[in-house]
């Protein structure tokens, strides 16, 4: 799965909160999100529209509203492909738990089918 891929699958799968999405889905999505995000931040400055108190400008608040649930679903069926319930993600709350979660995420798959599905990789 390449980058361009990837994005568009996430964003198809915005609501889909079931089911394993592999390393490579989530590590594009992960690096267009942050380049999309380089690059909006350089025009905001460049424009003039870059808020200092705030930390970012309404194209960058805009594309965060717009990824935010596509981000949490992608997550959640990352967790899935490793055999772990989406719910993890409410570790977050603690510091600790934002370190779990991005370990979790390296990690391959554990297994060829778990409850949530057969690995993405195999269908390919």
């Amino acid at each position: 799965m390449n980058i361009k891929e990837s994005f568009i699958s996430v964003f198809t799968n915005w609501k889909n909160f079931h089911g394993r999405a592999c390393r490579s889905e989530y590590w594009y999505f992960v690096l267009s999100v942050f380049l999309i995000g380089l690059v909006l931040a350089f025009l905001e400055v460049f424009l003039g529209i870059f808020n200092e108190e705030i930390g970012y400008g309404p194209l960058s608040g805009l594309f965060q509203i717009i990824t935010f649930i596509p981000s949490i679903a992608v997550v959640s069926r990352r967790l899935q492909d490793r055999g772990i319930s989406g719910w993890w993600q409410l570790s977050y709350i603690t510091i600790v738990g934002i370190f779990v979660i991005l370990i979790l995420n390296m990690l391959p798959a554990k297994e060829d089918e778990n409850k949530w599905g057969r690995n993405p990789l195999l269908d390919m």
